[in-house]
């Protein structure tokens, strides 16, 4: 049978803080659930709140509002699944040791970095193009107080970030397999040493559309959160230096605001239109319209998935050499690759795409090829259920190491 025909013997439980499509993972749990589903796989999802919008074909959904609860009896948190184990449990955004040994206590542990889970910043940088390599630990202390690597206006929450990401890698330690999606993800967890990783491939998380008119236009678009380590201030420096071009900035988050304004100082408010936040629909409309799809991420993006949603719809990307990116981006081929943090780099690649558009639909083929091979739901389920299966048998193996630890010694008497 071929491993792409892979079916659990039992139910795979997926636990997650929200059920909802309000961030990247967030997305990515609905659309993994769903095309785990779809090839035979019986699929539960505990959450600790659900949106009650969301459809979940084939999916069972098991509300777990105690789920961060950590003075609760854990049958309370994980709301009963404990009495009928699954055959595996794969933890997303759930970076609690306690949960992560209950689990493993009756089932076979996976847990997923969608980001640097062993950092206290979240962000793995010094500065733009200077990525941290260290393990967590307390030598990243002078590092978050002398070099930079804190990236935050509230020192005050370091402590408490430095026991989550103490806590997240301890999550990761007890795991039969950790899971990245990206090499740069990998990597990261190598450093923490962790030895059973696992790398699966993201794939996009909604139907890509057609565009139309990108013969007569030179519209740059962008998507994703609005916080500093995205590059939406690089972007706008840039776009001084675009004439005649349009952007379209696709997103919330808490520096929404200073955006706008930031724009309006540069003198870019005919130029430059903020969306907010945007249903799947939405957002890929205004992909599908782009002339090129820009990532200029300042940190190490764990992977980008914007990217690969552009690849799907034929568009071009042009991005930061960073982190995972350059996992999905090969530079001249489907898109350009430009130094994080530059803004005229920035600017000469989007005036450089931007100029072809005869360029600009090669690229967007070849980016669309790219996904079509690599990036598939199909081929996320075969790498996945090829996890499983290595987190069963290491999870059957632990356990019978730790039966024959205990069993009675039988002493001769002569």
């Amino acid at each position: 049978m071929d491993s792409s025909d892979r079916t659990m013997q039992g139910p795979v439980l997926l636990a997650t803080p929200r059920w909802s499509r309000d961030g990247g993972v967030g997305a990515h749990v609905q659309v993994s659930a769903a095309a785990l589903a779809e090839r035979g796989v019986e699929v539960r999802v505990l959450a600790q709140r659900l949106d009650p919008d969301e459809p979940a074909p084939g999916v069972t959904l098991i509300e777990a509002p105690r789920l961060f609860e950590r003075r609760a009896p854990m049958a309370e948190r994980l709301a009963g699944v404990l009495a009928d184990a699954p055959a595996v449990a794969h933890l997303h955004q759930v970076d609690d040791p306690q949960i992560a040994s209950a689990l493993r206590r009756v089932a076979p542990l996976v847990v997923s970095a969608h980001g640097y889970t062993a950092c206290t910043s979240g962000v793995h940088y010094f500065e733009p193009g200077h990525q941290c390599g260290r393990a967590h630990g307390p030598g990243c202390l002078p590092n978050l107080a002398f070099r930079g690597c804190a990236h935050t206006s509230y020192p005050k929450t370091l402590p408490r970030k430095y026991i989550n990401a103490t806590r997240g890698r301890a999550a990761l330690r007890r795991a039969d397999v950790a899971v990245s999606y990206s090499s740069a993800v990998d990597r990261h967890l190598a450093e923490n040493g962790l030895r059973s990783r696992l790398i699966v491939p993201y794939f996009p998380t909604m139907p890509a559309t057609a565009g139309t008119g990108h013969e007569s236009r030179r519209r740059v678009v962008f998507a994703g959160r609005m916080v500093h380590s995205k590059g939406v201030t690089v972007l706008i420096e840039a776009a001084e230096h675009v004439p005649d071009a349009e952007f379209v900035v696709c997103g919330d988050g808490r520096e929404l605001d200073s955006m706008r304004a930031f724009a309006e100082e540069r003198g870019l408010g005919e130029r430059m239109r903020f969306t907010g936040w945007l249903d799947p629909a939405g957002l890929a409309r205004e992909l599908a319209d782009a002339s090129v799809v820009t990532v200029p991420s300042l940190w190490p993006e764990p992977f980008g998935l914007v990217g690969i949603e552009a690849f799907a719809a034929g568009r071009p990307a042009v991005a930061s050499a960073t982190g995972g990116i350059p996992d999905w981006l090969e530079h001249g081929t489907s898109g350009l690759a430009v130094p994080p943090g530059d803004p005229g780099a920035l600017a000469a690649a989007l005036a450089e795409v931007l100029a072809d558009p005869a360029r600009q639909r090669e690229m967007g083929l070849a980016g669309r090829s790219h996904v079509e091979r690599l990036y598939t739901p199909g081929r996320h389920v075969q790498v996945l259920l090829g996890g499983y299966e290595t987190a069963r048998a290491r999870w059957s193996e632990s356990s019978s190491r730790a039966r024959s630890a205990v069993r009675p010694r039988l002493i001769s008497r002569s």
